[in-house]
């Protein structure tokens, strides 16, 4: 009796000290430590270690959260055998997280399909892995926020917002054209966020395009100057991973040209 109000009293304490980790699995330390006698400082950093992954475990869930991911992606889950020129290994060097570190810029391009978007998230997942704050929109969601708090005077605050994270991803350049003044929001970022924190961009249109996808072309130039200064260019090439299993249209009718081949000749056919 007198062990089981102690142990009470034990789990009292530690959720009023917010111990939640230590509490979960304190029972079970306790067992574990009387069966193999182990030392007080053994046990003790058995139970802090517990109470360390568990608050690990909070911080990467609530990290993740606040990244905003579209769907998260890792890199374990990348099909590096459908694409085989990407460089795995400048993207595995890229997820230990020096460019963030240097305050440095990533820039993916290449056409819808080949993975940029997948490899840029993955990459903001293992840096939330690491602590960072991670920040994901799309180009279309940035020029929302920002014409939003416009319309309620509260455009510093979204700046604010661009300007926190360790790392921003900006994802989907090149899928239309943007609305008026786009290129004045997104060059306020590229130049606030310039040699201070880092950014990965995607985009599926050449640079060479960005004038018009901007509708304007100064603008276009200032940001391309500033983010492509110290940034890692990462070109892909190949066919569109989401239409892998899709047989091409001339491969079915050839398919289909052949069977007609191997049928008999109708009357028709025949005259």
């Amino acid at each position: 009796m007198t062990t089981y109000m102690n142990h009470q009293a034990l789990h009292q304490t530690l959720k009023q000290l917010r111990l939640s980790g230590l509490q979960q699995t304190l029972s079970v330390r306790l067992q574990e430590a009387a069966a193999n006698r182990l030392s007080h400082a053994d046990f003790l950093e058995l139970i802090l270690q517990d109470e360390l992954a568990v608050r690990q475990e909070r911080v990467l869930k609530r990290l993740t959260k606040a990244a905003d991911f579209r769907h998260l992606k890792t890199l374990e889950e990348f099909d590096w055998q459908f694409n085989p020129t990407i460089n795995r290994q400048q993207i595995y060097e890229l997820a230990a997280g020096g460019f963030i570190r240097k305050a440095t810029d990533v820039f993916f391009v290449g056409p819808p399909g080949v993975g940029k978007t997948h490899l840029a998230q993955a990459i903001g997942y293992e840096a939330i892995k690491m602590g960072c704050h991670v920040l994901y929109r799309s180009i279309f969601d940035l020029v929302n926020d920002f014409l939003k708090d416009e319309a309620f005077s509260q455009q510093e605050r979204t700046v604010r917002k661009y300007l926190k994270p360790d790392l921003v991803i900006i994802d989907d350049m090149g899928l239309k054209s943007l609305p008026k003044h786009s290129a004045e929001y997104l060059l306020e970022v590229v130049m606030r966020r310039y040699e201070n924190k880092a950014t990965i961009m995607t985009s599926n249109r050449p640079i060479e395009d960005w004038g018009k996808l901007l509708g304007d072309v100064p603008s276009a130039s200032a940001i391309l100057d500033r983010f492509l200064h110290h940034a890692q260019t990462i070109a892909i090439t190949g066919r569109s991973y989401r239409l892998k299993d899709q047989v091409p249209v001339a491969g079915k009718e050839t398919k289909k040209n052949q069977t007609k081949a191997n049928e008999p000749p109708t009357a028709e056919s025949a005259s």
